[in-house]
């Protein structure tokens, strides 16, 4: 297996620190991840996002959950990569794998990080059995309370508020040059797919994600290809967001909150539920034409939903941890679904292209073996 040779290395000063740090100690700069030689070789035979592994931190063992290979597809003739195929349903389950490999790789028994809504949430499935997880609050109103109980309950999870310095031993930011090489995979993948689109829209709160698919874009140029994506981050007009990571090569546009209420209202007669972001990003890639929407969307909630929902998520992680496994497997594995429930959800997902299958001979009588595509 090929892994690369990686650094971690200042965007300004261009000095290399020695460990996953958002800002550089001597100049303030972002800090990136920087590769002696630049390749996009695509490995089909690894699983999700790292089929890239040719542009991503050359690790030991990489953990995996089935992150990345996000769908894509039209709605209503905006073409839409849906992360909310992602384990947690989130793009930051990208960010979580390559963080989480890292921290295995180092043999970190603990890691600390700010709270950040759905990269929290992602970062602790991921560091499960790896490495307890501090989370620091800067007070109890920051999260909501069904959340906190979530993190209350959470096995492995300390929770503390306020204090403490960033510079302390294993701290690790939503913003770090790690998150970044997740992020900027779903550039790969768009690029993979040769999609013929000019613009990538991409909500914006933090700045993160647009920051990291400008990344990947530089990152396939530097391997020798013409890409020309512009990617174009999208803010919602007076609400409040916290920017901390912008490259000048990215387009801002911002967007009425009537705009986004419209979109938001066409998206449910469809029986589709996202953030206001998400919609807004929707909004403006439909109205600059030629471009594809990174949002994350899924399906009204209804109860049947959320059960199928449950299953699907521990179709994908068991699946991601054991490989190829008959339906009938699944269930002795995990009988906590009937067996019929089983076959019914891993026909639906191979229809969606989130798992695929393949007949083989076993003692004798062929078998239908399911996998992550």
């Amino acid at each position: 297996m090929y892994t690369p040779e990686y650094y971690f290395k200042c965007t300004v000063c261009g000095r290399f620190i020695d460990k996953p740090i958002p800002r550089c100690p001597y100049c303030n700069g972002l800090v990136i991840v920087d590769y002696k030689e630049y390749t996009y070789v695509i490995d089909k035979s690894k699983p999700g996002m790292w089929r890239y592994l040719s542009l991503l931190p050359g690790f030991k063992q990489v953990t995996s959950y089935g992150e990345g290979l996000t769908p894509i597809s039209r709605v209503e003739g905006v073409i839409v990569k849906n992360e909310k195929r992602n384990p947690t349903g989130s793009y930051a389950d990208r960010a979580s794998a390559v963080i989480a490999s890292y921290v295995r790789d180092f043999n970190l028994e603990h890691v600390t990080t700010s709270y950040v809504e759905d990269f929290t949430y992602s970062l602790i499935y991921y560091l499960r059995g790896i490495a307890k997880v501090k989370v620091r609050l800067e007070d109890l109103h920051q999260v909501g309370f069904d959340d906190l109980l979530k993190l209350v309950g959470s096995e492995g999870v300390e929770l503390a508020l306020g204090g403490g310095s960033n510079s302390q031993a294993n701290f690790i930011e939503y913003l770090n040059p790690l998150t970044v090489e997740g992020l900027k995979t779903i550039v790969f993948e768009i690029y993979e797919r040769r999609l013929n689109v000019e613009n990538i829209v991409v909500p914006m709160e933090t700045g993160v994600l647009a920051y990291s698919l400008a990344k990947g874009v530089e990152d396939l140029r530097r391997a020798g290809l013409d890409v020309n994506y512009e990617i174009t981050a999208v803010v919602i007009k007076g609400l409040r967001s916290h920017v901390i990571a912008l490259r000048p090569e990215v387009k801002v546009v911002h967007v009425d909150g009537y705009e986004v209420l419209k979109a938001l209202e066409r998206l449910a007669r469809k029986d589709l539920i996202t953030k206001p972001l998400s919609a807004a990003s929707y909004a403006v890639a439909e109205n600059l034409g030629s471009s594809i929407a990174v949002v994350t969307m899924g399906f009204k909630p209804h109860k049947a939903t959320l059960k199928r929902g449950r299953m699907r998520s521990l179709i994908l992680r068991v699946l991601g941890e054991k490989g190829p496994l008959t339906a009938y497997s699944m269930w002795r594995e995990n009988p906590v679904y009937t067996l019929r429930g089983y076959y019914r959800a891993l026909q639906s997902m191979e229809l969606r292209g989130e798992v695929c299958s393949e007949v083989v001979l076993k003692g004798g009588r062929r078998v239908k073996l399911y996998k992550l595509c």
